[in-house]
């Protein structure tokens, strides 16, 4: 019974082996060589022939023999320094330590699976080495991802060879580890950006301001114009009064509403429409937590694909980068209407909405629905991309013509669209290329100095 159980397991090591390529070169080889030899009938070419054919035989049998069982239950894996959050253009890294649990040794080779979007700038996903029982491997190497989005980083494969490299097999472990890699975070206090927020709208007012509030800010003297219910009768003195005075929020509430649908895919990975708003929100979401005011976000193709609550603070704020770290472009059309439907039961107070899209022509259930939005105190403002400016420069030829022609069909839809919105009263603001930024901030600060959305 022990023998059959040995050579079945022999026999399933020899069916999960393979050639190399050179070790299936010298079999093809020996076989061409062999049937050579027939035909001139030259004895030293038959044995040549049948000693190259049973030498990569021989090798093949003995490492199938020596690595039966071979397989997962050999290894023990381990991760090490993968981040769970990265920066676009950032740097991450991602280790790996392997240990041999297995009987007998071999001549391994590990590579550590990672997207095609990372760029490895130190070291190697991929290690030769040769393992003995017991022994560990370990694998380092630095990263810099080219595009936002959810990763996986893994599975791994170790690959296990013959001394001469003419048989191998392999196996695959789980090792997946998830990785958010999300938009750059924005320099705060530097640029042309902050310092439009230092305007005088910004620079110099308060989150709180003087008006009929519930905290105490300070006391003053009476003023004919002032309401005699604030008179602090205790503090007064006879012909002297004064008046309490009470701090009043100024704090706003703002939400992102992306457009997720094919529309917003044009340019390049990386450098879309989409992709530039995400930067944008990015930025705004920084400047607007730093003012201690309020932001979400909502993500909308045909439906909801990421929704976060207007809120504060840095937690607030790396939440948002994940969730805007997985928006993609999808193939569903973008439908306004239900969105702003979705934020009319979703949102508690009035709250200015930026709106990013890639400009569909408002249908009359947009229209109702708009009206209904607004109704509640919100405001919406509509930022477009200038599809134009995102295409590469045209050229002579066959497809620069149908590029020319797709553009033109853009322009066209864009001006009807464009004209459509603006008949509703939404604010329109338009990007291009290079980002939307300026355009988000030098509204931000305008807004931030209006007041409470209205």
């Amino acid at each position: 019974m022990a023998i059959a159980t040995d050579l079945w397991a022999t026999y399933k090591a020899w069916s999960r082996g393979h050639l190399t390529p050179p070790g299936a070169g010298i079999i093809g080889a020996g076989v061409a060589i062999l049937g050579l030899a027939l035909y001139a009938l030259n004895i030293l070419l038959f044995v040549v022939a049948l000693l190259a054919i049973a030498f990569v035989g021989v090798e093949y049998l003995l490492f199938c023999y020596s690595t039966r069982g071979f397989g997962p239950e050999w290894f023990a894996a381990r991760r090490e320094g993968v981040l769970s959050r990265v920066d676009v253009q950032g740097t991450g890294s991602a280790g790996l330590t392997l240990a041999l649990k297995g009987p007998r040794g071999f001549y391994a080779e590990i590579f550590d699976g990672h997207p095609q979007d990372f760029e490895v700038v130190a070291g190697s996903p991929r290690l030769r080495t040769y393992l003995e029982a017991g022994e560990e491997a370990t694998l380092f190497y630095v990263f810099r991802p080219r595009t936002r989005g959810l990763y996986t980083v893994g599975p791994t494969t170790v690959v296990a060879h013959d001394a001469l490299g003419l048989a191998f097999r392999s196996i695959v472990l789980d090792t997946r580890a998830n990785l958010f890699v999300t938009p750059a975070r924005p320099s705060l206090g530097l640029g042309a950006a902050f310092a439009r927020l230092r305007t005088r709208f910004l620079g110099t007012q308060a989150l709180r301001r003087r008006g009929y509030g519930t905290e105490f800010r300070s006391l003053r003297e009476y003023l004919p114009t002032d309401d005699y219910r604030t008179i602090a009768w205790k503090r007064s003195g006879k012909g002297r009064l004064f008046i309490r005075e009470f701090e009043q929020e100024n704090r706003q509430d703002f939400l992102v509403l992306l457009d997720a649908s094919a529309t917003m895919s044009v340019g390049i990975p990386g450098q879309s429409a989409l992709d530039k708003a995400v930067e944008a929100t990015q930025v705004l979401a920084a400047y607007v937590s730093r003012r201690e005011d309020r932001i979400g976000l909502l993500a909308w193709a045909s439906g909801p694909r990421a929704f976060v609550e207007p809120g504060r603070g840095p937690n607030h704020v790396s939440l948002l980068s994940r969730a805007l770290a997985g928006v993609q472009p999808e193939g569903q059309p973008f439908r306004g209407d239900l969105a702003m439907e979705f934020l009319r039961e979703k949102l508690r107070t009035r709250t200015h909405v930026f709106l990013f899209t890639g400009l569909s022509d408002p249908t009359e259930p947009f229209r109702a629905a708009y009206s209904r939005f607004t109704a509640k105190g919100h405001r919406l403002y509509a930022f477009t991309p200038s599809v134009p400016s995102f295409y590469p420069p045209l050229q002579e030829g066959l497809d620069q013509r149908v590029l020319a022609l797709s553009q033109e069909l853009d322009s066209r839809r864009m001006a009807i669209a464009t004209t459509a919105i603006r008949g509703l009263g939404i604010p329109l603001f338009p990007y291009e290329r290079r980002g939307a930024v300026d355009p988000v901030v030098e509204l931000y600060a305008s807004v931030r100095s209006w007041g409470f959305a209205r």
